[in-house]
């Protein structure tokens, strides 16, 4: 792999005495791991290593082929980069604040707003770390790739969480969030391991090109933060302009103070470069994981807990119109059964297939349908979307299909076969037959 060779000057620059270690770290493979979802349990990782600042968080000898793994689908576990996991510790910390705020000895439920959430990896880090009930909005300017955090966090479970497809801008006002994350797009440095595209889209000009951009959702999500409520900031890049000048910039331009969240020493991870800012710089050479950069700030104020129902009320819609863009025939049939007029609804309905959100979501009543467990190799089968043959035991009709008493959709079952409810832009296309890979 060759790095850029202005972006060799720049570290060099950055790190001085550590460079030569941060450039060989560089060259080395990057480690895989995982993280598990603590409300789907099941997931197991022998002779797994811990991440030291995720409690759920693993790191593994080899990377299996997660594709054909069906607790993948069936949101037991993440694959995420370890350094991406201190998500979950900072929202641990935070909600530990805000409970000592209010004297109690636990945190109510929040709302959170992830700013910049797709795939879907550090929404569910974080959803796994609020108090139950919190609601979530997780928002992705890119429509593609809202489908794709849909999806994630529809697999993940988690009841109180909804997607939209806009603009940052959409979100400044209201003083709605206990918590506003902004993952921010960034040059991409800390993912040249992993994405030769980082390498190949490397420029001077791009890091300008993103700390403006930057600047523009921050601005946005600031004004989205409840009085005491927390902004967290983060990008997967190493130079400063688009770090330590953006934390000065949320703290002498948009008026959040600091806050130092206090990792412990022992788990190494630096701090920020030329700055009195309590931010943290996940680096190669100093942590196993890719790079990242976290500072977290808190709005002035007094901050007290709050009805949820404001925050629901005020981006339902969001999201609704988002579910429009991505499933346009979903959204026909629902406002056919809306407006479905006194004759219609009297007829005999056909039995009605539940949405593979309401399968896979924790809230879901699994007394409703039969279930049928599957091996692993009808599970591979059925997340192709291919027919499977059930039990003989097995009721016609509608049945839950799971894996190791995981839900991962749904069939028909007509006896001799079952057809399969899986969603087609979901089904897997690898075939069976690829090896692990060694990691570290």
């Amino acid at each position: 792999m060759d790095l850029p060779s202005g972006f060799i000057t720049q570290m060099r620059g950055l790190l001085h005495e550590d460079a030569d270690d941060f450039l060989a770290a560089m060259m080395r493979e990057p480690v895989t791991s995982v993280r598990l979802n603590r409300r789907k349990p099941g997931a197991a990782f022998p002779e797994a290593e811990p991440v030291r600042w995720c409690r759920c968080g693993f790191y593994l000898h080899q990377r299996p082929v997660f594709t054909l793994d069906p607790l993948l689908h069936a949101g037991a576990y993440y694959v995420q980069d370890a350094s991406s996991m201190i998500y979950h510790e900072t929202i641990c910390r935070i909600a530990d604040i805000l409970s000592h705020d209010i004297d109690s000895d636990t945190t109510p439920p929040l709302a959170l707003l992830d700013v910049c959430a797709a795939p879907g990896g550090k929404t569910t880090a974080m959803i796994d770390a609020l108090p139950d009930g919190s609601r979530v909005v997780a928002n992705e300017y890119v429509a593609k790739r809202a489908a794709i955090l849909r999806e994630n966090l529809a697999k993940w479970g988690y009841p109180d969480a909804i997607v939209t497809n806009c603009d940052s801008s959409r979100f400044a006002g209201g003083d709605a969030f206990d918590i506003v994350a902004v993952d921010a797009p960034c040059s991409g440095e800390g993912m040249m391991r992993k994405e030769k595209a980082a390498i190949e889209q490397w420029s001077p000009q791009l890091i300008e090109e993103c700390s403006s951009l930057q600047k523009e959702i921050l601005e946005n999500a600031v004004k989205a933060v409840a009085p005491g409520g927390f902004l967290i900031y983060s990008t997967c890049t190493f130079n400063r302009r688009e770090n330590e000048e953006n934390a000065e910039f949320i703290r002498s331009q948009l008026g959040m103070i600091p806050v130092d969240m206090g990792f412990p020493e022992e788990w190494g991870i630096p701090r920020g470069i030329d700055t009195d800012i309590p931010a943290y710089r996940f680096m190669p050479h100093k942590t196993e994981g890719e790079g990242l950069f976290l500072s977290v700030f808190r709005k002035p104020g007094e901050w007290e807990p709050k009805s949820l129902r404001s925050v629901s009320s005020s981006h339902d819609k969001g999201a609704e119109v988002a579910d429009r863009k991505q499933n346009p025939k979903r959204a026909i049939q629902r406002d056919k059964g809306r407006h479905a007029n006194d004759r219609e609804k009297k007829r005999k309905e056909p039995e009605t297939v539940p949405e593979i959100q309401e399968i896979l979501s924790l809230n879901f009543d699994r007394s409703r349908y039969p279930e049928a467990d599957l091996t692993k190799e009808d599970a591979i089968a059925y997340l192709r979307r291919e027919s499977i043959t059930l039990p003989p035991d097995v009721p016609k009709g509608l049945v839950t299909v799971t894996y190791r008493g995981l839900p991962l959709g749904m069939v028909k079952n007509i006896g001799n076969r079952a057809n399969n409810l899986y969603p087609k832009n979901w089904r897997i296309l690898m075939q069976a037959g690829a090896a692990p890979q060694p990691t570290k």
